[in-house]
C-alpha cells in the first residue's frame, strides 16, 4: 500500500465514524424529547381514605406561669427580699423562651477544668469525660 491509500482509508474511517456520532447523536435527542413528553404526564394519586382519617395535633410547649399572685410578692417583701425592677431584669425578644433539655455541661465548669489543668499540669479527664458521656 501506497501513502496515498492509507491517507484515504483513514479520511474514509473519520468520515464514517463522524456519520456514526451523528446518528447516534440524533437518536439520543428523540428519545431524551420521549422521555421529557412521558415525564410531563401526571399520574393521579387518591389520597381520600388517608384525608378522612387524618386528625390534626396541636403541640405546644409548656409555659410556667409568668405571673405571680400578689399574696406571694408580699410575701418576698416581708422578707426583705426586693423584687426585681423591669430594668433589672434581663432583656429578653418577645418570643424568648429558656433552652429546656440542654443536658449540657455548663462552660463555668469546663473553663474550671481547663484552669486547674493549665496550673498544675494535671486534671482529672476522666470525671471529664464521663460527666460529657452522662449530659447527653
Amino acid at each position: 500500500m501506497q501513502y496515498g491509500q492509507i491517507v484515504f482509508i483513514l479520511f474514509i474511517a473519520f468520515l464514517l465514524y463522524y456519520a456514526v456520532l451523528i446518528v447516534m447523536d440524533i437518536q439520543k435527542a428523540k428519545a431524551a424529547q420521549l422521555a421529557e413528553q412521558d415525564n410531563h404526564a401526571e399520574e393521579e394519586i387518591d389520597i381520600s381514605d388517608e384525608a378522612q382519617t387524618f386528625k390534626p395535633i396541636k403541640i405546644s410547649r409548656d409555659e410556667p406561669g409568668k405571673t405571680q399572685e400578689p399574696s406571694e410578692n408580699n410575701e418576698e417583701d416581708e422578707a426583705g427580699q426586693k423584687p426585681q425592677s423591669p430594668s433589672e431584669q434581663p432583656f429578653h425578644r418577645p418570643g424568648y423562651r429558656e433552652a429546656i433539655m440542654t443536658d449540657g455541661i455548663l462552660v463555668e465548669d469546663i473553663i474550671g477544668a481547663i484552669d486547674r489543668l493549665a496550673e498544675t499540669g494535671t486534671c482529672d479527664l476522666g470525671t471529664l469525660i464521663f460527666t460529657c458521656e452522662n449530659a447527653r
